[in-house]
């Protein structure tokens, strides 16, 4: 068995980076809006429903984006490249502090699943991450990281009235952006892996 899996390294990369993907510290202040007016049984209930769709829509494309990966013949060190480069975007819009999925004043029930569950959690960079997860250490590795990142983001945003009251919509915006960079480094690992290992 591979020294690093043993240590628990690969566990823990896996699961910032998804943990920093999954963004749930910047999503605060639009699951907010999203939720804006129901109860709080209604709003937990959403929350609940969205991470159920995060977690399977992560579960089926970690492990059916293997397949695809090998009916199309691309390899390992190719799909770290280009979800190197994706990732790497995807920092970007952190960094500029874009979300392109906010309410668009239609809040209430129903947001669970859309956009909440996906494209908010489970969105482009959160399935490319899973996809890599899988290819670069395995199966064990990246159903701890989905679990893991899931539970950590159902608890943060299980507290979102709170920690929006300490950190107010600035400090939201701003851990968002330092966790763009913490993002930014790890595609650009994963790039530099796949370049390294087609050479």
């Amino acid at each position: 068995m591979d020294i690093n899996l043993i240590s628990g390294v690969p566990l823990v990369k896996a699961f910032i980076m998804l943990f920093v993907i999954m963004d749930p510290s910047g999503n605060i202040p639009v699951f907010m809006a999203l939720t804006k007016g129901m109860s709080e049984s209604g709003r937990k209930k959403e929350l609940n429903y969205a991470v159920l769709v995060a977690t399977i829509l992560l579960l089926l494309f970690a492990f059916l984006g293997k397949i695809i990966l090998y009916v199309l013949g691309i390899t390992t060190y190719s799909f770290m490249i280009a979800g190197g480069i994706l990732l790497l975007f995807f920092s970007l819009d952190l960094l500029r502090g874009e979300h392109k999925y906010v309410a668009s004043g239609e809040s209430g029930a129903g947001v669970g699943a859309v956009p909440l569950g996906t494209p908010l959690l489970a969105g482009p960079g959160a399935i490319t991450a899973v996809m890599v997860i899988i290819q670069s250490w395995g199966a064990f590795v990246v159903l701890f990281a989905i679990f893991a990142a899931v539970i950590a983001t159902r608890l943060v945003l299980g507290q979102s009235e709170r920690i929006y009251q300490i950190l107010g919509k600035v400090g939201s915006e701003v851990l968002s952006r330092v966790m763009g960079i913490i993002v930014a480094a790890i595609a650009i690992e994963f790039i530099a892996g796949g370049i390294m290992g087609m050479i």
